[in-house]
């Protein structure tokens, strides 16, 4: 197998795209350490997994909202794994969507400690004390990081997607290309995944899931599966020299 005896971080990997990702390199042969904010719910994860890869499939608790969380989370690895190979970053903070002329600090600064701070200073830790050389990162972004929303496919009276989210994913579209270059000596690709919106029919109305289908030249939504292939060629042996590149998962929703 590819991944086989290959530790692998992934945060939010206990639901969504994470969650995905988790099973899809359990079945390429990988040691998957998926991070959640709250464990009892690695508990309801693990119950969606095949028994025969559950022994190679590690949740542990991570709260990406203090710095000293995350300190904490590295000298625990550190101390069980000698080495990691690779470092997906699927956890996110998305909070309710507030009118623009409503933002307040406390927003701002959720936003931006999770999707900016936390990520970029994860992916450091990681990157200098875990991978040290020859491994990948890879950043889950968003489509709206590179296009403002389009007010046509949401429903009548509602906000779209908000301005807080949509620009810490452009500053950690900035971060993963900053992060190319400064390991790139050492063959640590960095690359970002610019996810289109995934279907969720528990958040979504019809009328929003219609007008993005008719909005997209994919005319469907994404599904947290569609991210995959992406990240498996990110991390992988055949990927020696892609690092830096923003990729666009949104089914052409970036084309018109």
């Amino acid at each position: 197998m590819e991944y086989e005896n290959k530790i692998i971080i992934i945060t939010g990997g206990c639901s969504g795209i994470g969650g995905e990702i988790t099973k899809y390199l359990l079945k390429k042969g990988a040691f998957v350490i998926p991070t959640t904010r709250n464990i009892n719910c690695s508990n309801t994860f693990l119950n969606t997994i095949d028994d025969e890869y559950k022994s190679r499939c590690f949740p542990f608790e991570l709260s990406l909202e203090k710095q000293e969380y995350i300190s904490d989370f590295i000298i625990k690895i550190k101390s069980q794994y000698k080495k990691i190979y690779a470092l997906i970053n699927c956890a996110v903070c998305r909070e309710p969507v507030t009118n623009f002329y409503e933002l307040n600090i406390e927003e701002w600064d959720k936003h931006y400690r999770i999707n900016v701070f936390a990520t970029a200073y994860l992916s450091g830790k990681v990157a200098e004390e875990l991978i040290m050389k020859d491994g990948s990162i890879v950043n889950f972004s968003s489509f709206y990081s590179i296009n403002i929303p389009d007010n046509r496919v949401y429903d009548k009276g509602t906000i779209p997607t908000s301005l807080i989210y949509a620009s810490s994913k452009a500053a950690l579209n900035y971060i993963t290309q900053y992060m190319a270059v400064i390991y790139a000596e050492r063959n640590i690709t960095v690359n970002a995944i610019l996810a289109g919106g995934v279907e969720n029919k528990d958040r979504q109305t019809p009328f929003f899931t219609e007008q993005y289908c008719l909005r997209t030249p994919m005319k469907r939504m994404a599904k947290s599966s569609d991210f995959n292939k992406a990240v498996d060629f990110f991390i992988s042996n055949d990927n020696k020299y892609c690092t830096g590149q923003l990729l666009s998962i949104d089914g052409g929703w970036n084309l018109l």
